[in-house]
């Protein structure tokens, strides 16, 4: 069961009717908002009404859910040696796929990107329960397939990467719908600190993925997003002093509209987090930053070692991040019991889209 570390508000949502648990849009054609049980099995888009309107259908119910509707799944594995990511990104109009590896003793970073027209080479089908995302094209193809239990990820790179690695999902996801503006809405199921195995290969040195030693990130989002959207985002896991396995989700900037999606994971267990706030330079995005929430929960230092960024404006659609890479340590808390990490792994973000 998911701990008692939730506000009123979002214990009142774990009462919606039985009906629309499971859906992404409610009895009433809009979305389902709150903090939910488990993961969405049914992406009812079909199903939506415009805010304010009265039908379902029309030119611009098609346009939105075409053109304006954003969908992605990411993987994540951070161990002492890499951290190592891989993504399909669908927006409509285009699809984009990347994946990356940071050698942490090295300091360096290697990342492949493709960028394809209309949404067709990123094809989603299912739901994070039971379906599969998958992206090909001449270069690289990535495939997520979607278990009740576990994700397989399969990654090649023609000539220079190619990885396979098995994410065993937690009984207690965070699973989160929350408002976007006056008619938008974001869905978001995360996991981290989850348990993964496999191998990645880069230019034929192999890196095996063992369980006792690295920890799993997972994020897959479907939402009507504001044209102009901004996040911090910090995500990654390890162990603490005592060995317990750790995980932990923090994000400022979206999903904080009544329902936010922090949280933090202790053997699998899930405990929810207040707001949180991101202290860092805007001048030097590799000195130290510092997570902390509002109720104390969370009080973590991150110590970067490298970084992956972009800027691409082409007027009409934008992309600025940054990602650095690196180390965790601090505090986290249930309001009672505490667990003090000192070497986790993962990384931190800055990202502005507009889209």
């Amino acid at each position: 069961m998911i701990t008692n570390n939730i506000t009123a508000c979002q214990k009142r949502r774990f009462g919606m009717n039985p009906e629309e648990e499971t859906r992404l849009i409610g009895l009433n054609g809009r979305p389902v908002f709150g903090i939910r049980k488990s993961t969405v099995l049914s992406f009812n888009l079909s199903d939506l009404r415009i805010y304010g309107k009265n039908k379902t259908d029309g030119i611009l119910k098609r346009f939105i859910t075409w053109f304006r509707i954003k969908r992605w799944q990411y993987l994540g594995v951070c161990n002492d040696k890499i951290i190592f990511g891989a993504a399909i990104v669908n927006l409509g109009y285009m699809t984009n796929m990347f994946c990356y590896i940071f050698d942490r003793k090295a300091g360096k970073i290697v990342q492949f990107d493709a960028i394809t027209p209309s949404g067709k080479a990123g094809l989603f089908e299912g739901s994070f329960q039971n379906g599969s995302a998958i992206f090909k094209n001449g270069k690289a193809s990535l495939s997520f397939i979607n278990r009740p239990e576990s994700v397989l990820a399969k990654i090649s790179v023609k000539g220079k990467l190619d990885a396979e690695l098995h994410f065993l999902k937690l009984t207690e996801p965070l699973c989160c719908t929350s408002r976007v503006g006056l008619d938008g809405f974001n869905y978001t199921h995360k996991e981290a600190g989850i348990p993964v195995t496999g191998n990645v290969t880069f230019r034929g040195s192999g890196y095996e993925i063992a369980e006792n030693e690295s920890s799993g990130v997972i994020d897959y989002t479907l939402g009507y997003l504001a044209r102009h959207t901004f996040w911090n985002w910090a995500s990654g896991g390890g162990f603490d002093e005592a060995g317990n396995r750790v995980g932990f989700n923090l994000v400022q900037g979206v999903n904080e509209t009544g329902f936010t999606e922090n949280a933090f994971w202790i053997n699998g267990n899930m405990i929810k987090t207040d707001v949180i706030d991101f202290q860092y330079s805007d001048l030097n995005l590799l000195d130290k930053w510092r997570i902390v929430s509002n109720d104390g929960k969370i009080n973590l230092s991150f110590y970067p070692e490298g970084e992956r960024s972009a800027d691409i404006n082409t007027g009409l659609i934008a992309s600025r991040f940054h990602q650095p890479f690196g180390r965790f340590e601090g505090i986290l808390s249930d309001g009672g019991k505490t667990w003090k990490i000192n070497n986790a792994a993962g990384f931190t973000e800055e990202h502005y889209a507009k889209w």
